[in-house]
Formats: structure tokens, sequence, C-alpha cells
């Protein structure tokens, strides 16, 4: 089971709609949706996938939890790749 959390040396700030992130390790930002930065607040402490699937579904209504895992293992895999979250 992956267990995903914040890169801890990560700084994030709020811009209008959207949170920005900044890895200071290499110089990378990402730029977060609603939904994506959802995910981050729920990452100040480590969670599942299927954590991170519940916290959605309780966040906004009509949605499945097969969309959802779907798009979670996107942004997840997303910020991994610029290493803002760290896998367990």
């Amino acid at each position: 089971m992956m267990i995903a959390r914040r890169n801890p040396e990560v700084e994030m700030a709020p811009m209008k709609d959207e949170t920005v992130l900044f890895n200071p390790d290499n110089n990378k930002f990402c730029v977060l949706n609603m939904t994506a930065a959802l995910l981050w607040e729920e990452l100040e402490n480590p969670k599942t996938t299927e954590q991170l699937v519940d916290a959605v579904q309780n966040n906004f209504s009509d949605v499945d939890a097969v969309t959802v895992g779907e798009d979670i293992d996107k942004v997840l895999n997303s910020l991994i790749e610029v290493q803002c979250v760290l896998i367990e």
C-alpha cells in the first residue's frame, strides 16, 4: 500500500484561486488547482490513496470513487515527479 506525504522542504503560497508549491532542492514550481490544493492540505499527515479519495468525496459532491482515484493518481504522480510529494 502506497503512503504519500509532503516533502518537508517544499514551500507553499496561496495565489488567488490556486496554490503554488516551490521545491528549493530542484528549483521546481507546481501550480495546484482547488482539488490538488485539497490533496496537499490532506497530506499534512501521511495518507494512503484511499484516504485521499475519501477526503475528496467528502469535499466535492457527485464524484465517484473510481474517477477520483484515477485523478488522485495523476496528481500524485505529477507531484512525485517534481519531488513535492514523497512515497513511503
